[in-house]
């Protein structure tokens, strides 16, 4: 074995006669030399990490346990994204136990239908118990409602797993706050607005997705104890908790820039905002957009139009998910928002049913297809997405010629367009890219959800659930 050299401590040039300098000891400056790095202090290290990127400084931690041990400091950890699923469970547990009482802004990706996941999760809230630092929770479950623990799969327990003791001593100091859509939680609501500052709330995700959305106990809270949450700029709601009055008391509400209104049915007696009330609310929030989504509204959707729609709504987006019919008069008042429809989305499972032909009609017969006349006339369109419907070629050619470079999102699966293979016509393949000067094509179906392919495969909320909890960021 070769001797290693301390190269620091030997000198060449000094030498007494036929005698070398003696050597050093190895039990002083080269263990002082080695052991240098791991004995930074805390405030040099930290210093060091402030002049790093993240990725930068995960990597310095690598270094040895003391450089590890300084780089778990909170300044660095604001954002978590918690995801806890099955194939992962190690892992989420290292980060629950790691960051849960750090994390400033905090995402739970969880699986809310597994047993041990949402034991996890419900360790994560414990800790955030102990967090002084937390101010955003968003809740992202797999699905609308929480898997029962075993021992109250035959009780009557409104909150089996104590999930509401836990969320609310959270809830003060919080500026952003989602239910992640779930229906369990959605029956607290009142609590949570007691709870919560309303001079600190920015964010506030009320909306829910429904398990049953046939069969389901409307929300029902105050709607004076919005009237003090001075600062929301997002706030998303079932259309159940929608009123003359809420609506009044969101004048307080100066910076609102976003209202997501979840519709799941049209309940009796319920008293909608009126057109009056809507065009107050736009005088009052000039700069705020509506996000209208229908939500598997199978016995509701062909009244849409009637009991929803009102003329003076500043609707921006509107998405209808799994709704199983077509409102052809609701999709052709999609044009009576010129100046602020901006997102067109409508989805279905697909089938050789009569109603996935519902759109399929060429042009010459049914004049003007209700989406090209929205291209046309709706200036601020700028996303157009399909599934589960025949549409023409023609028309999808048209709406890429209408939108040109300002379509940002085109999405229609491939199997769905009905190919005319028109003789001196380009193809949509060819020109929709042509139009959008970017490149194009669609879905192919094995890039499908499961669910949008077969209705019988896989669950619909895990489709939904990501784009709707998207509306809040």
């Amino acid at each position: 074995m070769k001797r290693r050299h301390n190269f620091m401590a030997q000198d060449n040039s000094s030498t007494y006669g036929d005698y070398p300098k003696p050597k050093k000891s190895k039990t002083s400056q080269d263990i002082t030399y080695s052991s240098f790095w791991a004995q930074l202090p805390s405030l040099v290290l930290h210093n060091v990490f402030d002049l790093l990127s993240d990725e930068d400084r995960r990597n310095a931690s690598l270094v040895c346990k003391h450089w590890r041990q300084n780089s778990f400091h909170p300044k660095w950890w604001t954002k978590m994204t918690f995801r806890i699923e099955e194939n992962n469970l190690e892992k989420a547990r290292f980060l629950i136990y790691t960051f849960g009482k750090i994390v400033t802004d905090a995402r739970i990706v969880f699986n809310s239908l597994s047993y041990e996941c949402m034991q996890e999760f419900i360790q994560l809230l414990r800790l955030f118990g102990d967090n002084n630092n937390l101010r955003s929770l968003f809740l992202e479950p797999t699905h609308c409602r929480f898997e029962v623990p075993y021992k109250s799969v035959n009780s009557y327990e409104d909150d089996p797993w104590g999930i509401i003791s836990l969320l609310l001593p959270c809830l003060p100091n919080l500026v952003k706050f989602s239910i992640g859509c779930i229906e369990d939680l959605s029956y607290y609501i009142e609590e949570f607005l007691k709870y919560l500052d309303p001079n600190k709330v920015t964010h506030l995700g009320l909306a829910s997705v429904k398990d049953d959305p046939i069969n389901y106990q409307p929300c029902r809270f105050d709607p004076e104890l919005l009237a003090s949450f001075n600062k929301l700029e997002v706030l998303s709601i079932d259309y159940d908790m929608l009123s003359n009055h809420l609506m009044k008391s969101l004048d307080s509400a100066k910076q609102l820039q976003r209202l997501v209104m979840h519709v799941h049915a049209v309940p009796k007696g319920l008293v909608p905002p009126t057109n009056k009330s809507w065009l107050t609310f736009r005088e009052k929030h000039p700069n705020c957009e509506l996000r209208l989504t229908a939500i598997h509204t199978f016995k509701d959707i062909e009244k849409l139009h009637q009991t929803v729609l009102r003329k003076e709504m500043p609707l921006s987006h509107i998405k209808l998910f799994f709704c199983e019919k077509v409102n052809m008069e609701l999709i052709h008042n999609l044009s009576n928002y010129p100046d602020t429809l901006r997102s067109i989305t409508l989805i279905d499972s697909q089938s050789d049913d009569e109603n996935s032909w519902f759109f399929s009609k060429p042009i010459f017969e049914q004049s003007p297809d209700p989406f090209v006349l929205a291209a046309w006339l709706c200036k601020r369109l700028e996303e157009f997405v399909m599934y589960g419907y025949k549409y023409r070629e023609e028309n999808l050619v048209a709406i890429g010629r209408l939108r040109g470079k300002k379509l940002k999102k085109l999405e229609l699966a491939e199997s769905d367009i009905i190919f005319s293979h028109m003789e001196g016509e380009e193809t949509a393949l060819v020109d929709v890219p042509l139009r959008l000067q970017k490149p194009w094509k669609p879905v192919q179906q094995s890039d499908l959800h499961p669910v949008i392919r077969n209705p019988n495969d896989g669950d619909s909320d895990e489709y939904i659930l990501p784009i709707v909890l998207a509306d809040l960021y």
